[in-house]
């Protein structure tokens, strides 16, 4: 038998079980080319990072694709998930003490 738990609070879910999937990746937007877009010399960008592979052998590409998340949330988080999926209403009630 398989066993979740909710992913938000912890709590063991028995019966009743939500999955909330994210996506997140670069946003690109082909048909807003600006002018200084046309002027950046990416030939120039390249061969630096070329030159950089050559002496140090350091290379770091940056992850830059799109990323999936699965969520499993018992009912209670899944109510609170979809009233506040980024959860800006629990970073405003954080108080801190005035020392």
């Amino acid at each position: 038998m398989l066993h979740f738990t909710c992913d938000l609070c912890g709590r063991s879910i028995e019966h009743e079980r939500y999955i909330a999937r994210v996506e997140v990746g670069p946003a690109f937007d082909p048909d807003e080319v600006s002018p200084e877009d046309l002027d950046v010399d990416h030939l120039e960008s390249v061969a630096d990072s070329l030159d950089q592979l050559e002496s140090t052998g350091d290379f770091e590409v940056e992850n830059c694709g799109p990323q999936k998340f699965r969520f499993d949330l018992c009912p209670h988080c899944w109510q609170r998930y979809t009233k506040d999926p980024l959860g800006r209403e629990s970073l405003r009630r954080l108080k801190f003490s005035q020392n």
